[in-house]
């Protein structure tokens, strides 16, 4: 079962929209120095690839760039981040900081990859929603953003219009999409439509693995995919109609393309996963890198990458475009609604389930 603190915060309001991303960074642009730093100093921060890449060098590195004078240095990575650190001599490491889900911190911590961050020493760690530190891997990492599951649709050509999971179970749910890459994220979706335990839980206990096998066997599946190009391609070649994706990644998809109306819908209940930020064992910038998780979390900064891209984030005073305060929960009451991914309680036979989930998805 998943590790849970006993501490819950008060829910808080959202406070009024800031005026686009814009606006945020004119708020911003006074505050050089706030962390008393002289400037000049480079800092190698390992993002997420893609989407959340191009919204940090374009939102996020200018204005911590102009708030501290020093240099952010970004490399995007999916695959590779744990292997570049373990490569790398202790004293040398590739990165200063690193993003990572639950999986991603856990293994990392397995090895004493990660500095841990205190969190006294962030001025900014009270506003943190108390469900996103419930988790072991907010030990060592400190949890910064968050995203939902939701489906994703050619609304040309579905014939159906899914708005809870447990549509996929209807007589009407046909041609989906399933992702293949994670068995953890697709078990957890099966977990909600067994509904035998709360949320999720059930994947967090061996005795519901094939349970949760004939689950997804049971589910009107036409591909799983790997990789998100193939989902697209599958929903633009009627190979799919509809699909189980990221909410924010969806949605900016459809703002990208006009080859085919998508529709992007986050189920309630629904699964979802923490963005993690780590401070690298070896770095010479320790304080430099708790500064700049300390300004991750600056409520302001977060509604300028909330602006920019539709994550829901830690910080309570977060304020969010429509688009997202209507799809995803955002306050800390609203968070029990998400299962979030808590990797910890899997760890132990994670790899015996991939290795059968991957020798299911060749079968099927």
């Amino acid at each position: 079962m998943p590790k849970r603190d006993a501490e819950r915060g008060r829910t808080v309001g959202r406070r009024g929209f800031l005026a686009g991303g814009v606006a945020a960074t004119t708020a911003l642009s006074g505050c050089a120095g706030v962390f008393g730093s002289s400037g000049g100093d480079v800092l190698r921060v390992s993002v997420w690839s893609g989407t959340n890449e191009t919204v940090f060098r374009e939102t996020i590195k200018p204005l911590y760039e102009d708030r501290t004078g020093n240099t952010l240095e970004l490399s995007g990575n999916w695959q590779g981040i744990l292997s570049k650190i373990r490569q790398s001599p202790e004293d040398d490491p590739p990165f200063d900081v690193t993003v990572g889900v639950g999986r991603t911190n856990h293994r990392g911590q397995q090895d004493d990859l990660w500095i841990p961050v205190e969190y006294a020493d962030l001025s900014n760690a009270g506003g943190i929603k108390s469900n996103l530190r419930q988790y072991r891997m907010a030990e060592v990492g400190v949890p910064v953003a968050y995203g939902a599951h939701a489906y994703v649709y050619n609304e040309a050509a579905a014939s159906w219009t899914p708005e809870t999971w447990t549509d996929l179970r209807s007589a009407a749910a046909a041609n989906v999409a399933l992702p293949s890459d994670f068995w953890l994220k697709l078990f957890m979706m099966a977990a909600l439509l067994a509904d035998d335990e709360p949320m999720a839980d059930e994947v967090y206990d061996r005795r519901y693995m094939d349970g949760l096998f004939e689950v997804i066997e049971g589910l009107p599946v036409s591909t799983f995919y790997q990789g998100t190009q193939q989902l697209w391609t599958a929903l633009s070649e009627g190979l799919a109609d509809v699909g189980h994706y990221f909410f924010a990644y969806g949605l900016r998809k459809a703002r990208d393309t006009d080859e085919y109306p998508i529709g992007v819908t986050v189920p309630e209940p629904t699964t979802g996963y923490i963005d993690y930020y780590q401070i690298v064992r070896g770095t010479s910038k320790e304080a430099m890198a708790t500064e700049f998780i300390d300004f991750l979390l600056d409520p302001e900064v977060q509604t300028a990458y909330a602006d920019a891209f539709n994550l829901g984030f830690s910080h309570a005073e977060t304020t969010y475009p429509d688009e997202t305060a209507a799809e995803l929960p955002t306050t800390n009451d609203e968070l029990d609604r998400i299962a979030f991914q808590n990797f910890a309680g899997v760890a132990e036979f994670s790899g015996e389930m991939s290795e059968r989930f991957r020798s299911f998805v060749q079968d099927n």
